[in-house]
């Protein structure tokens, strides 16, 4: 196969997927590994693809910078309370909940009664005000706090976040990927979120349909980890593994 030939093939299986492994394209292309390291090194200083360790990803799918939350906030809107309005309808009376900072999960704040007895942890100082003006119990992770994505980071909160055991705990994530499994762009948020997902006893990670195929530069999860609940799940692989769970659509009440 022709040089020229072959990379047009790469970019139209990223196109497809979003992301591909060197074993994946050996294996479709039919030719070595060095030939395949040499492809994506090409298209990669084209800027057609992203090269990461393992294989690549399309260009547009790399995140590697964090959003200001005020703009993330009216992004897939419906989507978002969508996912929230079911994740809440799974946390029960006896429930230690931790609840990650993010859009997604903030929208879960909506649908939490004001008379449960759950008491909840979190890293977002948002979601600690908007749970106590509730009459919620709510402890709140102390640390640095990150100021484009609301989030409290660091060893400090890892430190804090290690004497919990939690029954239930729903996190965000930049992105979905079979092979980075869940990533944010930032290491020390990557760091709180692998901490807490170590405490958590049941872990639902909330991501619409746009987080698949999106690889941000910080791994802080394997897909097998939590299970994930979208509002919708894209064509290929993810549609075969049972912990991706789409949301059926229930009627907003708010």
């Amino acid at each position: 196969m022709l040089t020229k030939t072959r990379q047009e093939e790469i970019l139209k299986l990223l196109e497809n997927r979003g992301s591909v492994t060197l074993q994946e394209l050996k294996d479709y292309l039919n030719t070595s590994e060095s030939t395949i390291r040499r492809d994506l090194n090409t298209l990669d200083a084209q800027g057609k693809l992203v090269k990461v360790f393992g294989g690549a990803v399309a260009a547009d799918n790399m995140n590697v910078r964090d959003e200001q939350v005020a703009r993330r906030k009216e992004k897939n809107l419906e989507e978002k309370r969508k996912i929230a309005r079911y994740a809440a309808t799974l946390i029960q009376n006896d429930d230690f909940v931790y609840l990650d900072a993010g859009t997604t999960t903030g929208c879960m704040l909506d649908y939490i009664q004001e008379n449960t007895t759950a008491v909840f942890v979190t890293n977002a100082p948002s979601h600690a005000e908007k749970l106590a003006r509730k009459g919620v119990e709510v402890i709140l992770i102390g640390g640095r706090l990150k100021q484009s994505t609301e989030a409290v980071v660091g060893e400090e909160a890892c430190s804090q976040m290690r004497k919990f055991n939690f029954s239930l705990g729903f996190m965000g994530s930049n992105g979905i990927s079979e092979r980075a499994g869940f990533s944010t762009p930032d290491p020390d948020e990557a760091m709180v979120k692998r901490c807490a997902m170590e405490r958590i006893h049941r872990c639902f990670v909330l991501c619409d349909h746009t987080k698949f195929y999106k690889v941000s530069p910080a791994t802080f999860a394997n897909l097998e980890d939590g299970v994930v609940l979208t509002d919708k799940v894209p064509a290929g692989a993810f549609q075969e593994m049972p912990n991706v769970v789409e949301i059926e659509d229930t009627e907003d009440r708010e």
